[in-house]
């Protein structure tokens, strides 16, 4: 596989640190990245390409990451899009284009994660995840690519969370995700059904629910 992208970033697998990881409303407990890593979340193959997702560390607001392999000054965290184009005989692939999903801002900025994707028949490609701040709940979230490469903008709020999200052991730890999944709707080929966690009141301990929802291009 060839690839060529200036990206920079933090991948969470390199650092076994637990407490790394988003900030979220309402608690001091991070939402734990580590325990994931930056492993592909969703692969999938569409008219000819692989595309791929995964969230990884940044600790700027230009997109990239700067920082050596401890990731203590990782600031947020984006997901990752990966196109890749297959060969004819379907054993190699090469390098196509590449993008990333992340809050600019400089302060309080949002941590993406948990992402998924798919890509319908008119090669738009839309990515849902996880998303949350100092300033917010775990929430659930998407963005788009439309044919012509060019990204919708902001992340479109699918759901806002309600609640900070539960500790399990060790303490302070918050296990989050993996759970996300993005499909096409195979009766119309266009439509996106996506499945993405949030936090939320619930009448158990683990305060956490999944929304779904479907979005048209």
């Amino acid at each position: 596989m060839s690839v060529s992208n200036p990206t920079r970033y933090f991948d969470f697998d390199s650092n076994p640190n637990a407490n790394l990881g988003a900030p979220q409303l309402g608690s001091t407990n991070a939402v734990t990245l580590a325990a994931t890593g930056s492993r592909l979340h969703m692969a999938v193959i569409r008219n000819g390409y692989l595309w791929a997702c995964q969230h990884v560390g940044l600790n700027s607001a230009n997109g990239n990451y700067d920082g050596d392999e401890s990731g203590s000054s990782v600031d947020r965290s984006g997901v990752q899009w990966w196109k890749l184009q297959l060969n004819t005989t379907g054993t190699n692939l090469t390098y196509s284009a590449s993008g990333m999903v992340y809050d600019n801002s400089t302060t309080s900025p949002w941590w993406y994660y948990m992402p998924s994707l798919s890509v319908n028949s008119s090669n738009v490609m839309l990515v849902g995840f996880s998303g949350s701040s100092r300033s917010n709940y775990i929430s659930a979230l998407y963005s788009a690519r439309l044919p012509g490469g060019t990204m919708i903008g902001a992340p479109v709020l699918i759901q806002a969370g309600s609640t900070n999200g539960y500790v399990v052991n060790p303490p302070g730890v918050v296990r989050w995700g993996d759970f996300s999944y993005t499909t096409v709707d195979p009766n119309d080929n266009q439509t996106f059904w996506t499945i993405q966690g949030f936090a939320t009141h619930t009448t158990h301990e683990y305060n956490w629910a999944s929304w779904i929802v479907p979005v048209k291009p």
